[in-house]
């Protein structure tokens, strides 16, 4: 990055160019090689008895969400046994809280959205990338819950539908992934699947935070079907979604987006959401799709490594997000009747 190139980046509110400029610069300096430690994902509910023979990982990371504050505890100590000094992260603050509420817990995080909430900031300036309605929408959602202020759900209503006009094509039912790729005059329309992926599992997140009550959870619900529908209008016969979802002439199905898609439309057929029979032929194919990306060494390949669009990908590629979403997943299968 030249002086020039800096010091415009610092005087501009354009977050879109910012992202942009960051995404350009470590394609560049990385290509699509992976820059992040190895992370060791274990889930917090089937703590692993045994470190993995010949394990080299830079992370251990308990996923899911502890339903006790014991459970919570014996998964650390488990996990920490295992990683030998290896740093473990999991949990959230604001499912810890929820365990065994503590203001100080939630402090920091308070003290973030609350700086945040008193920007004049609209939603496609916060939100430019659809993945990031993955990201900060639950934890607002949660805010709300644990100190019983409304202004964070008044917050999440504005900035979230703000993102949705700005990044959601209506006709597709399905989101661009930032600017570069809105409402193109000319040439084919491209909706990324991992993209799209962080927005349903991001519902399926959100709306098991939300209060059953809350008046606009229709609205949320709404879209999060009206995306359901399309995945399964579009998903290849092989099960596996392409990394571009409206062009399925790839020789193999993406893993990291497909793992999501399975995660949000099994969740959504556990809470009554979706219809089983509608949607558990869609869920069963996927599932056994992505057991087969699974290589002898335990490892999901298949996923596209960190990108902005559809990339390269192979049997060899992969990413813990890809891990991450493949264990949803299977937390919402074992729960399938």
């Amino acid at each position: 990055m030249t002086t020039t190139n800096a010091e415009t980046l610092l005087s501009t509110r354009d977050l879109i160019a910012v992202g942009v400029q960051g995404d350009d610069i470590r394609r560049r300096m990385h290509g699509v090689r992976t820059t992040f430690v190895r992370v060791f994902e274990t889930h917090v509910g089937e703590p692993l008895p045994a470190r993995p023979a010949g394990l080299a990982a830079g992370e251990f990371r308990i996923v899911g969400r502890p339903a006790t504050e014991a459970a919570a505890t014996a998964a650390v100590k488990a996990t920490a046994a295992l990683a030998a000094g290896v740093p473990v992260t999991g949990f959230s603050l604001a499912d810890l809280h929820a365990l065994a509420p503590d203001p100080k817990q939630i402090e920091a995080t308070k003290a973030g959205l609350d700086a945040l909430v008193a920007k004049p900031i609209t939603g496609r300036e916060l939100w430019w990338w659809c993945d990031a309605l993955y990201m900060c929408p639950p934890t607002l959602a949660k805010l709300a819950t644990a100190t019983g202020d409304k202004k964070y759900l008044e917050a999440l209503d504005r900035w979230y539908w703000d993102a949705y006009v700005y990044l959601y094509d209506p006709e597709s039912a399905l989101f661009y992934r930032d600017k570069r790729y809105l409402f193109p005059t000319e040439g084919q329309k491209v909706f990324w699947s991992r993209g799209n992926g962080w927005v349903i599992a991001g519902l399926s997140r959100l709306l098991d935070a939300l209060p059953k009550d809350y008046p606009l959870r229709t609205k949320y619900i709404a879209l999060y079907q009206a995306m359901a529908a399309k995945l399964v209008a579009v998903q290849p016969a092989d099960g596996l979604w392409r990394a571009n979802l409206l062009d399925a002439t790839g020789a193999h199905g993406e893993a990291s987006g497909s793992a999501f898609f399975c995660y949000a439309l099994a969740w959504g057929i556990n809470e009554g959401l979706l219809p089983a029979d509608k949607y558990r032929p869609a869920v069963d194919k996927t599932w056994a799709a992505l057991l087969t990306c699974v290589d002898a060494e335990g490892r999901l390949g298949w996923v596209q490594p960190i990108g902005f669009a559809p990339d390269h990908y192979d049997a060899t590629t992969y990413q813990e997000y890809g891990a991450g979403a493949f264990l949803a997943a299977g937390s919402q299968m074992m729960k399938l009747k």
